[in-house]
Protein backbone atom coordinates (compact mmCIF):
# COMPACT_ATOMS: atom_id res chain seq x y z
CA UNK A 1 0.00 0.00 0.00
CA UNK A 2 1.30 3.48 -0.88
CA UNK A 3 2.30 5.66 2.05
CA UNK A 4 0.63 8.99 2.70
CA UNK A 5 2.33 11.89 4.44
CA UNK A 6 1.08 14.92 6.35
CA UNK A 7 2.52 17.81 8.36
CA UNK A 8 0.69 19.97 10.89
CA UNK A 9 1.51 23.12 12.89
CA UNK A 10 -0.63 25.19 15.23
CA UNK A 11 -0.33 28.04 17.71
CA UNK A 12 -2.90 29.19 20.30
CA UNK A 13 -2.78 32.29 22.48
CA UNK A 14 -2.71 31.66 26.22
CA UNK A 15 -6.34 32.72 26.65
CA UNK A 16 -7.54 30.89 23.54
CA UNK A 17 -8.90 34.03 21.85
CA UNK A 18 -6.56 33.71 18.85
CA UNK A 19 -5.26 30.60 17.10
CA UNK A 20 -3.87 29.40 13.79
CA UNK A 21 -3.88 25.82 12.45
CA UNK A 22 -2.24 24.68 9.20
CA UNK A 23 -1.89 21.25 7.60
CA UNK A 24 -0.58 19.89 4.31
CA UNK A 25 -0.84 16.29 3.14
CA UNK A 26 0.32 14.24 0.16
CA UNK A 27 -1.26 11.06 -1.22
CA UNK A 28 0.75 9.95 -4.28
CA UNK A 29 -1.57 7.04 -5.11
CA UNK A 30 -4.45 9.47 -5.54
CA UNK A 31 -2.22 12.15 -7.11
CA UNK A 32 -3.59 14.49 -4.46
CA UNK A 33 -2.18 17.08 -2.09
CA UNK A 34 -4.31 19.05 0.36
CA UNK A 35 -3.88 22.43 2.09
CA UNK A 36 -5.84 23.22 5.24
CA UNK A 37 -5.63 26.64 6.92
CA UNK A 38 -7.83 27.82 9.79
CA UNK A 39 -7.51 31.15 11.62
CA UNK A 40 -9.40 32.07 14.78
CA UNK A 41 -9.25 35.79 15.41
CA UNK A 42 -11.23 37.68 18.07
CA UNK A 43 -14.37 35.57 17.82
CA UNK A 44 -14.26 35.03 14.05
CA UNK A 45 -13.35 31.79 12.24
CA UNK A 46 -11.75 31.70 8.78
CA UNK A 47 -11.16 28.44 6.95
CA UNK A 48 -9.69 27.10 3.74
CA UNK A 49 -9.34 23.56 2.36
CA UNK A 50 -8.15 22.81 -1.18
CA UNK A 51 -6.86 19.81 -3.15
CA UNK A 52 -4.17 19.86 -5.84
CA UNK A 53 -2.18 17.43 -8.01
CA UNK A 54 0.54 15.82 -5.91
CA UNK A 55 3.99 15.51 -7.53
CA UNK A 56 5.71 13.64 -4.68
CA UNK A 57 5.93 13.23 -0.91
CA UNK A 58 9.09 15.34 -0.94
CA UNK A 59 7.49 18.42 -2.53
CA UNK A 60 8.02 21.53 -0.39
CA UNK A 61 5.61 23.71 -2.37
CA UNK A 62 1.99 22.58 -2.74
CA UNK A 63 -0.81 24.18 -4.74
CA UNK A 64 -1.01 26.78 -7.50
CA UNK A 65 -0.84 30.56 -7.92
CA UNK A 66 -4.04 31.21 -5.93
CA UNK A 67 -3.73 28.56 -3.21
CA UNK A 68 -0.16 27.78 -2.24
CA UNK A 69 1.70 26.43 0.78
CA UNK A 70 5.46 26.28 1.31
CA UNK A 71 6.83 24.02 4.07
CA UNK A 72 10.40 23.98 5.39
CA UNK A 73 10.44 21.39 8.18
CA UNK A 74 14.21 21.44 8.91
CA UNK A 75 14.11 25.21 9.19
CA UNK A 76 10.87 25.29 11.18
CA UNK A 77 8.92 27.49 8.78
CA UNK A 78 5.57 27.36 6.97
CA UNK A 79 3.84 29.94 4.79
CA UNK A 80 0.63 29.89 2.78
CA UNK A 81 -1.50 32.13 0.61
CA UNK A 82 -5.11 30.97 0.21
CA UNK A 83 -8.61 32.28 -0.48
CA UNK A 84 -10.65 31.57 2.65
CA UNK A 85 -14.23 31.83 3.86
CA UNK A 86 -15.53 33.13 7.19
CA UNK A 87 -17.27 30.00 8.44
CA UNK A 88 -17.13 27.38 11.17
CA UNK A 89 -17.88 24.59 8.62
CA UNK A 90 -15.11 24.59 6.03
CA UNK A 91 -15.60 22.83 2.68
CA UNK A 92 -13.14 22.34 -0.16
CA UNK A 93 -12.82 25.26 -2.57
CA UNK A 94 -11.95 28.94 -2.82
CA UNK A 95 -13.50 31.57 -0.61
CA UNK A 96 -13.73 35.35 -1.07
CA UNK A 97 -11.17 36.41 1.58
CA UNK A 98 -7.42 36.61 0.98
CA UNK A 99 -5.63 34.87 3.86
CA UNK A 100 -1.84 34.81 4.20
CA UNK A 101 -0.08 33.08 7.06
CA UNK A 102 3.50 32.51 8.15
CA UNK A 103 4.69 30.40 11.07
CA UNK A 104 8.18 29.92 12.50
CA UNK A 105 8.83 27.51 15.34
CA UNK A 106 11.71 26.30 17.47
CA UNK A 107 12.78 22.82 16.36
CA UNK A 108 14.05 21.71 19.78
CA UNK A 109 10.78 21.37 21.71
CA UNK A 110 9.70 18.33 23.71
CA UNK A 111 9.27 15.42 21.34
CA UNK A 112 7.27 12.20 21.52
CA UNK A 113 4.79 9.99 19.71
CA UNK A 114 1.37 8.53 20.46
CA UNK A 115 1.01 6.66 17.16
CA UNK A 116 3.31 4.66 14.91
CA UNK A 117 4.65 6.85 12.11
CA UNK A 118 3.85 10.12 13.89
CA UNK A 119 6.53 12.47 15.24
CA UNK A 120 5.01 15.07 17.60
CA UNK A 121 6.60 18.09 19.24
CA UNK A 122 5.53 20.90 21.61
CA UNK A 123 7.06 24.14 20.34
CA UNK A 124 7.11 27.91 20.68
CA UNK A 125 5.65 29.53 17.56
CA UNK A 126 5.76 33.04 16.09
CA UNK A 127 3.05 33.55 13.49
CA UNK A 128 1.56 36.28 11.34
CA UNK A 129 -1.98 36.24 9.94
CA UNK A 130 -2.92 38.70 7.19
CA UNK A 131 -6.63 38.97 6.42
CA UNK A 132 -7.54 41.19 3.47
CA UNK A 133 -4.44 43.30 4.14
CA UNK A 134 -4.78 43.52 7.93
CA UNK A 135 -1.72 42.01 9.65
CA UNK A 136 -2.08 40.28 13.03
CA UNK A 137 0.82 38.86 15.04
CA UNK A 138 0.31 35.73 17.09
CA UNK A 139 2.99 34.17 19.28
CA UNK A 140 2.67 31.42 21.85
CA UNK A 141 2.91 27.73 22.52
CA UNK A 142 2.08 25.40 19.67
CA UNK A 143 2.28 21.89 18.31
CA UNK A 144 4.03 20.45 15.26
CA UNK A 145 3.83 16.92 13.92
CA UNK A 146 4.51 14.88 10.83
CA UNK A 147 2.92 11.56 10.00
CA UNK A 148 3.79 8.82 7.53
CA UNK A 149 1.35 5.93 7.28
CA UNK A 150 0.06 3.09 5.13
CA UNK A 151 -3.20 2.44 6.94
CA UNK A 152 -6.46 3.95 5.62
CA UNK A 153 -6.86 7.49 6.89
CA UNK A 154 -9.61 8.56 9.32
CA UNK A 155 -11.05 5.03 9.52
CA UNK A 156 -11.81 4.91 13.28
CA UNK A 157 -13.26 7.31 15.89
CA UNK A 158 -10.74 9.28 17.94
CA UNK A 159 -10.18 12.18 20.30
CA UNK A 160 -6.87 13.97 19.88
CA UNK A 161 -5.68 16.78 22.15
CA UNK A 162 -2.67 19.04 22.46
CA UNK A 163 -2.42 21.38 25.47
CA UNK A 164 0.47 23.71 26.17
CA UNK A 165 1.65 26.38 28.57
CA UNK A 166 4.82 27.71 30.19
CA UNK A 167 4.82 25.00 32.88
CA UNK A 168 2.73 22.22 31.36
CA UNK A 169 2.11 20.36 28.13
CA UNK A 170 0.17 17.27 27.09
CA UNK A 171 -0.35 15.51 23.75
CA UNK A 172 -2.96 12.76 24.06
CA UNK A 173 -4.79 10.27 21.86
CA UNK A 174 -7.89 8.20 22.64
CA UNK A 175 -9.03 5.69 20.00
CA UNK A 176 -10.41 2.11 20.08
CA UNK A 177 -8.79 0.70 23.23
CA UNK A 178 -5.93 3.22 23.03
CA UNK A 179 -5.36 5.82 25.76
CA UNK A 180 -1.97 7.42 25.56
CA UNK A 181 -0.31 10.74 26.28
CA UNK A 182 3.05 12.41 26.84
CA UNK A 183 4.12 15.84 28.02
CA UNK A 184 5.47 17.65 31.05
CA UNK A 185 4.25 19.31 34.23
CA UNK A 186 6.28 21.70 36.39
CA UNK A 187 9.53 20.50 34.83
CA UNK A 188 8.78 16.77 35.12
CA UNK A 189 8.17 14.58 32.04
CA UNK A 190 4.76 12.87 31.84
CA UNK A 191 3.71 9.59 30.25
CA UNK A 192 0.01 8.93 30.75
CA UNK A 193 -1.03 5.30 31.24
CA UNK A 194 -4.74 6.17 31.34
CA UNK A 195 -6.55 9.13 29.81
CA UNK A 196 -10.19 10.21 29.69
CA UNK A 197 -11.82 13.35 28.28
CA UNK A 198 -15.45 14.42 28.59
CA UNK A 199 -17.51 14.44 25.35
CA UNK A 200 -17.52 17.68 23.31
CA UNK A 201 -19.01 20.55 25.32
CA UNK A 202 -18.31 24.16 26.25
CA UNK A 203 -16.57 22.91 29.42
CA UNK A 204 -14.72 19.61 29.59
CA UNK A 205 -12.81 17.71 32.24
CA UNK A 206 -9.67 15.75 31.51
CA UNK A 207 -8.58 12.87 33.75
CA UNK A 208 -5.23 11.10 33.44
CA UNK A 209 -3.05 8.71 35.40
CA UNK A 210 0.73 9.08 35.55
CA UNK A 211 2.21 6.03 37.31
CA UNK A 212 0.21 6.06 40.58
CA UNK A 213 -0.71 9.75 40.38
CA UNK A 214 -4.12 10.98 39.23
CA UNK A 215 -4.29 14.42 37.58
CA UNK A 216 -7.22 16.52 36.37
CA UNK A 217 -7.56 19.24 33.78
CA UNK A 218 -10.42 21.71 33.33
CA UNK A 219 -10.90 23.24 29.90
CA UNK A 220 -13.25 25.81 28.35
CA UNK A 221 -13.97 25.99 24.64
CA UNK A 222 -13.29 29.35 23.00
CA UNK A 223 -14.04 28.25 19.41
CA UNK A 224 -15.75 25.30 17.73
CA UNK A 225 -15.46 24.40 14.06
CA UNK A 226 -16.02 21.44 11.76
CA UNK A 227 -14.20 19.98 8.76
CA UNK A 228 -15.47 17.30 6.34
CA UNK A 229 -14.10 13.84 7.13
CA UNK A 230 -15.18 10.28 6.37
CA UNK A 231 -18.48 11.34 4.82
CA UNK A 232 -19.37 13.37 7.90
CA UNK A 233 -17.85 16.10 10.05
CA UNK A 234 -14.95 16.18 12.50
CA UNK A 235 -15.53 18.45 15.50
CA UNK A 236 -12.60 20.72 16.42
CA UNK A 237 -12.24 22.96 19.47
CA UNK A 238 -9.85 25.67 20.59
CA UNK A 239 -9.62 25.51 24.38
CA UNK A 240 -8.04 27.22 27.37
CA UNK A 241 -7.91 26.19 31.00
CA UNK A 242 -5.61 24.43 33.45
CA UNK A 243 -3.88 21.09 33.92
CA UNK A 244 -3.46 20.32 37.62
CA UNK A 245 -3.89 24.06 38.22
CA UNK A 246 -1.26 25.09 35.64
CA UNK A 247 -2.57 27.32 32.78
CA UNK A 248 -2.71 25.71 29.32
CA UNK A 249 -4.37 26.31 25.97
CA UNK A 250 -4.57 24.29 22.79
CA UNK A 251 -6.79 22.13 20.62
CA UNK A 252 -9.08 19.10 20.93
CA UNK A 253 -10.32 17.21 17.86
CA UNK A 254 -13.21 14.74 18.14
CA UNK A 255 -14.10 12.37 15.29
CA UNK A 256 -17.09 10.02 15.51
CA UNK A 257 -15.84 7.82 12.68
CA UNK A 258 -16.77 7.39 9.00
CA UNK A 259 -20.41 7.65 7.96
CA UNK A 260 -22.00 4.71 6.14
Amino acid sequence: MTQTWSAYVDVVSGDGTRALIVRVSHDPAADRAEIWVHAFIDGRVFGHMSAHPCPSLAASTTGDARQQAVLDLPGGRFSAHVMASETDRTVFGEGPIALDVTLAWATDGQQGSNLRGRNERLVKVDATVTLDGQCIDLSGWGHQHTQLQEQPRFAVPFTYLSLRGDEAGLVGLLASNLQRGFGHLRGVALNATALRVDPPAVRRTLQMTIADTHLQGNLSRTYQYWIPMGGGWRDGSIVAGALDGVPVSGVINDYAGPVG
